[in-house]
């Protein structure tokens, strides 16, 4: 991804680094964006926990995920059915294949407790939070939601 963006963008600036332990001063931005990324990392909570550290006050942290319920179940004909314990972090594996192009996925499962409780624990403030549909079915997609620290 690094070659990438840099490919895409000389000039631009790019880190990596461990998202639970950040190398940059506390309060330095003014927003975080975290885009279908938090449901990958180990330590989900740290990685909030560190997002509000490096975060000013007041500042605005944007996150998408899949929404948790789409993990827990899937549709057999027109019904959607719970098949896992939606109540629990569990680990998430699937394979995709469109177009003749196949990528798979891996990563944690959690319900949307679990990020709730690490938003506010880290002293995020839930400004919004929305439900995408799925396209052409009558479940969520994603879940959107922006918090503020305090």
């Amino acid at each position: 991804m690094l070659l990438h963006a840099r490919e895409a963008d000389p000039e631009g600036e790019y880190v990596l680094a461990d998202a639970a332990a950040l190398p940059f001063d506390e309060g330095a931005f003014d927003c975080a964006v975290a885009f279908n990324s938090l449901m990958d990392v180990d330590d989900m909570p740290g990685a909030v926990r560190e997002t509000a550290r490096v975060l000013e006050p007041g500042a605005r942290f944007c996150i998408c995920i899949t929404h948790p319920f789409r993990d827990a179940g899937a549709f057999r004909g027109e019904t959607f059915v719970i098949a896992e314990p939606y109540l629990e972090t569990r680990p998430f594996e699937l394979t995709v294949a469109r177009a003749g192009l196949e990528v798979s996925f891996s990563g944690w499962a959690h319900p949307l407790e679990t990020y709730t409780r690490a938003l506010e624990d880290a002293g995020f403030v839930i400004e919004a939070m929305r439900e995408p549909p799925d396209p052409g079915r009558p479940i969520p997609n994603f879940l959107l939601i922006r918090a503020r620290r305090r």
